[in-house]
């Protein structure tokens, strides 16, 4: 194994995180990533310099930004600056959530919760529930399952979008002397995992929540003055790689969302209604964090043309909190305008047109994790507003 340096020069400021994010899907003979300012120091398989090199450079070609970009704007920009609060904690909960048992790691990105991090992280499950109930006429609760078919992937385009963080199931090929074998053998045979022993796959597990709705919904005629609102709930999965961090990214985490299929207007007024909860956080917790349009860790050889559509369309912004300890700001939560992406493949429409539909997600773990990072661990020490929403009367 040797180290490399490769320098960021050239590339633009708001690429740099979905170049580095990207760097891992590179090659599987990259062992580890770390930024240092204006270049990233690589660890690799000391043989594999030249492809990995080579591969690099695809990359690079991949999220440039060619002529599409004259003459347009399409950086980010921060709508809402709450910058000016001030975190009363400024040490990572993390090593402490751990040796409290707050959280226990199962595998890497994957946790299980108790104490201090799961009574926070069931106020804010239960505080997006209550909202959605209050906010949004007739909404109907769904509980995702976790394994959804790849066929409705395909339908879906998000495999386009997506590759890098689907995570597929499968099983083994029915075949008496592989199981019997394997289960002689178990994990330490060296050759009982490779690809010829198992099933083509036929399911993944969700990525995000919403997924399943816009099947369910299909060739739905929805009456124009009444949109169709989701509340939808459910374990989801992306493989992050080398890239899963703490507990601000994680390969399998707890996702909600609300969901509107209806006119554009409709769908654009829910995200309105929903930012309300933001606001509400903002206000009650003092959070120290921004506002901010974004666009999606999209597949790098469609990154140009789909970030471009987000950031110029405006179709998604992020509540992103500020982490601290570590200097950066986790996303929180997402507001995403579809328009007729989803509706069109599915056939949902009014009397008259295709519906639009819209998107309101939370990462349940994201919220949590950043509010304990504000706030800190001793409760004693939080202020009253805090203390008072999390635990009430207790």
């Amino acid at each position: 194994m040797k180290e490399i340096v490769y320098g960021l020069e050239g590339i633009e400021q708001s690429d740099i995180d979905i170049f580095t994010d990207m760097i891992t899907y590179v090659s599987e003979y990259i062992y580890g990533i770390t930024k240092q300012k204006d270049k990233l120091v690589l660890e690799i398989e000391d043989t594999r310099e030249e492809e990995i090199l080579k591969k690099i450079k695809e990359l690079r070609g991949y999220l440039k930004l060619d002529d599409v970009k004259k003459g347009r704007n399409v950086e980010t920009k921060i709508l809402e600056d709450y910058e000016e609060n001030e975190a009363i904690n400024e040490i990572s909960p993390f090593d402490e959530l751990i040796r409290t048992g707050s959280i226990v790691e199962m595998t890497d990105g994957v946790y299980g919760y108790s104490g201090l991090f799961l009574k926070v992280f069931k106020y804010f499950n239960d505080k997006i529930e209550e909202f959605g109930r209050k906010t949004f006429k007739d909404i109907i609760e769904f509980e995702d399952s976790i394994l959804y078919t790849v066929k409705e992937y395909e339908r879906g385009l998000y495999f386009e979008s997506f590759p890098h963080h689907l995570c597929f199931e499968t099983n083994m090929k029915s075949d008496v002397e592989l199981l019997d074998r394997f289960s002689k053998n178990g994990a330490s045979d060296p050759e009982i995992f490779d690809i010829v022993n198992f099933k083509k796959p036929k399911n993944i597990l969700r990525h995000a929540a919403c997924v399943p709705i816009y099947p369910i919904l299909e060739n739905r005629v929805i009456e124009e003055d009444k949109p169709v609102y989701y509340m939808v709930s459910g374990k989801c999965f992306r493989n992050e790689d080398k890239n899963a961090t703490e507990l601000s990214r994680l390969n399998e985490f707890y996702m909600k969302e609300y969901v509107c299929v209806g006119t554009y207007d409709q769908t654009i007024r829910m995200i309105e209604e929903a930012k309300a909860l933001w606001h509400y956080w903002i206000d009650t917790f003092k959070l120290k964090c921004t506002i901010e349009t974004a666009n999606d860790s999209f597949f790098a050889n469609n990154y140009k043309k789909l970030k471009i559509f987000q950031i110029m369309g405006n179709s998604k912004q992020e509540f992103r909190v500020d982490l601290p300890h570590s200097k950066n700001q986790c996303a929180v939560s997402s507001a995403n305008v579809h328009r007729t992406h989803f509706t069109k493949t599915y056939n949902i429409h009014s009397e008259n047109s295709l519906c639009s539909s819209s998107c309101f997600a939370f990462g349940v773990e994201r919220l949590t994790y950043a509010l304990l990072c504000q706030k800190g661990l001793d409760v004693n020490k939080w202020d009253e507003a805090t203390r008072k929403e999390i635990f009430g009367d207790e």
